[in-house]
């Protein structure tokens, strides 16, 4: 949690504050199994908004508004069918929309928030690099046809 802006909450865990609306802290009093996850069910021990002016990323929102899917390492994931590819030798670097949150990464603005400069081409980005809105690494994006 270095680089990321938290609070310590009254468990003694950090509390992300950066492009949050509120958080819930809970003591588990439960799990169970319900195959494809565990659902927890605890008691509410503190809560706190911390900025109303942001939209709340309800599962609805993230998957109409996104156009979230699911990542290629859980579970549930559905193969989705290869796109055909388009011709190669165009010079023109391409936008990569992320399959997960729907976040675009444009060459010709980088990601300046996480070091990339702009005019560095997707191919081009390190291998470790991440989507910046929820994590996904580059094999969850897929290029935009203009």
């Amino acid at each position: 949690f270095e680089e990321v802006n938290c609070k310590i909450g009254q468990a003694g865990v950090p509390i992300v504050t950066e492009n949050t609306v509120a958080f819930l802290e809970a003591e588990v009093t439960e799990s169970i199994d319900v195959e494809t996850h565990t659902l927890f069910i605890g008691k509410i021990t503190a809560c706190e908004t911390i900025d109303q002016s942001k939209i709340p990323m309800t599962y609805n929102y993230y998957r109409d508004v996104k156009g979230g899917r699911t990542p290629r390492t859980a579970a549930t994931y559905i193969k989705q069918k290869p796109r055909a590819k388009s011709e190669q030798g165009a010079t023109e670097m391409k936008k990569y929309k992320c399959l997960i949150c729907g976040y675009i990464y444009d060459p010709t603005v980088g990601d300046p928030d996480n070091g990339i400069v702009a005019g560095t081409a997707f191919e081009d980005l390190p291998d470790d690099w991440v989507c910046p809105e929820c994590g996904a690494g580059k094999g969850e994006f897929e290029p935009i046809e203009d």
